[in-house]
């Protein structure tokens, strides 16, 4: 008997004190408020914890912050310290939207209002370090190009589509290897998943992360025609 494989392309919608919304909207608020309890508790309980010479987990995080500082600095001309802390949280937030897909729930990436909403603030934070490094009128001038200002929109929406597409493909894959396999779904299925919920995950955040620097370098970059 054929079985009729069925994708919805939005996530189910839930009534929450008479409002609708959607399934991947509950679950970002879930990630949020456990990335909060345990950011509360690293600061309460690791942090006083802390010596001046690091040794273990604190030299391991310190030696960690300082890539990430020497990274996102290079990229973006030493202004480290403000999008520092941006891109570890959305590094956290992707891996973390793609892992409660290991529990039985939708990642919240696989729907697009989702990484169309990260692309917005990467609009956001482009254009706000392009008129910080260049002023007003510099990043202005900068307009004149019909081409880069076309792209400085496009290339955001391009970025959702991408994170959309590749974590959206990924559910598919899974849902049709438990659909093929039925009742024998046990191994398999465990180990692609392991590859789609944290390996390819990674590499989407990585890419994801590394567009929105670099876009956020050209905006400051762009010179006068």
């Amino acid at each position: 008997m054929d079985r009729e494989f069925l994708v919805d392309i939005f996530p189910q919608r839930t009534a929450v004190f008479g409002y609708e919304i959607s399934s991947t909207v509950l679950v970002t608020w879930g990630i949020i408020a456990a990335l909060f309890i345990l950011a509360l508790l690293f600061r309460l309980v690791m942090v006083p914890r802390f010596k001046e010479n690091p040794k273990g987990l604190q030299r391991a995080l310190e030696a960690a912050i300082e890539s990430l500082d020497k990274v996102v600095g290079g990229k973006l001309h030493g202004m480290s310290e403000p999008f520092g802390a941006y891109i570890f949280s959305l590094a956290l937030m992707l891996l973390s939207s793609a892992f409660v897909e290991l529990f039985g729930l939708r990642a919240p990436t696989s729907d697009f209002t989702m990484t169309l909403g990260l692309a917005a603030i990467s609009l956001f934070l482009v254009n706000l370090y392009g008129f910080k490094r260049r002023g007003f009128l510099g990043r202005l001038k900068g307009f004149k190009n019909p081409f880069l200002l076309l792209s400085d929109f496009i290339a955001p929406v391009s970025m959702a589509c991408r994170l959309f597409g590749n974590m959206f493909g990924g559910m598919i894959i899974i849902d049709l290897l438990y659909l093929a396999m039925g009742k024998f779904a046990v191994a398999l299925p465990s180990v692609v998943g392991l590859y789609f919920n944290i390996f390819h995950p990674l590499i989407q955040a990585f890419i994801f992360i590394t567009l929105t620097l670099s876009n956020i370098a050209e905006a400051s970059e762009t010179v006068d025609s």
